[in-house]
């Protein structure tokens, strides 16, 4: 049989098509193809530059990860958990100060707008605000909106004593942090505590005993002191009364360990007593742990 140049030229072309080697050879070109294919799309394309001597903006936005980024002006940042408060400017006359239930000063009471109102400070500023203002004076203060404390409820008075009709009044109104006192021409800002030139040693632990002589409460009637025949107030967290209140009555003796309360730089107290913190408490021959 006779074929032309054409015809051979054909056939070699479909025996080399259908050979092994060539068939292999495909696979791997197609393969190499493809996977050159996925890593061009999973690589992303470089940020476009901006004007000349500008850097391109970080992926995510101008600010980081998402929409707002996660610096301080973004979310999870610090300015996220605090926001600002407005500073109002009051004036009142001044009628008491006020302590806490461990017997400082921290705090001030006016009335605002017809409602008995207290302004709370903190315990470092009561010598240098009982000086600049005293009760009776009328004076200018800037305050901001607080929140209200575990031991005492909102806007009320901080009396070591029972609480009266008056605190009961306050408690209507919302509590306010000082910031601000004009008095006599100048202004005192409140600031925060002095960081103290040496690490201060902890109170040693020591114990007390003696009998009760007086029950002191909070604005809220909870238990928070005991007086004992020795001048010491023995400070106690508002659950003891309400668990040990029918056993700690006046007359009765009790025994406690625990540590002194240090009076700090420009704190005040109002009466001279030992304050003690007890971190246990034995009453009827059984010991409490306090925590």
């Amino acid at each position: 049989m006779f074929f032309s140049p054409k015809s051979m030229s054909t056939l070699a072309l479909a025996a080399l098509l259908a050979s092994p080697a060539f068939a292999q050879q495909t696979t791997t070109k197609t393969k190499t193809k493809g996977k050159a294919s996925r890593t061009a799309a999973a690589t992303p394309a470089p940020p476009v530059a901006g004007p000349e001597g500008t850097p391109p903006p970080p992926p995510g936005g101008p600010h980081g990860k998402g929409p707002h980024g996660k610096g301080p002006h973004g979310k999870g940042g610090p300015e996220a958990t605090r926001p600002l408060r407005q500073v109002q400017t009051l004036t009142g006359t001044l009628t008491r100060y006020t302590t806490n239930p461990e017997g400082f000063y921290d705090g001030f009471v006016l009335p605002l707008n017809g409602t008995e109102t207290t302004v709370h400070f903190p315990l470092h500023m009561a010598k240098a605000l009982m000086a600049a203002a005293k009760p009776g004076q009328s004076i200018t203060f800037g305050a901001v909106s607080g929140h209200p404390r575990p031991d005492r409820p909102a806007g009320t008075a901080g009396t070591a004593t029972t609480a009266t009709a008056a605190t009961t009044a306050a408690a209507k109104s919302a509590p306010l942090e000082l910031v601000s006192v004009q008095s006599g021409g100048s202004t005192l800002l409140v600031q925060p505590p002095a960081r103290p030139a040496t690490t201060e040693a902890a109170p040693a632990t020591t114990s007390v005993s003696g009998r009760i002589l007086e029950r002191r409460t909070d604005d809220r009637g909870q238990l928070r002191g005991l007086v004992l025949a020795d001048n010491t107030l023995l400070l106690v967290p508002p659950h003891v009364g309400e668990q040990l209140g029918d056993k700690l009555k006046v007359g009765e003796t009790v025994q406690a360990t625990g540590a002194v309360l240090p009076l700090r730089d420009g704190m005040v107290a109002a009466t001279d007593v030992r304050r003690f913190h007890a971190q246990t408490l034995t009453v009827g021959g059984v010991q409490f742990l306090m925590r």
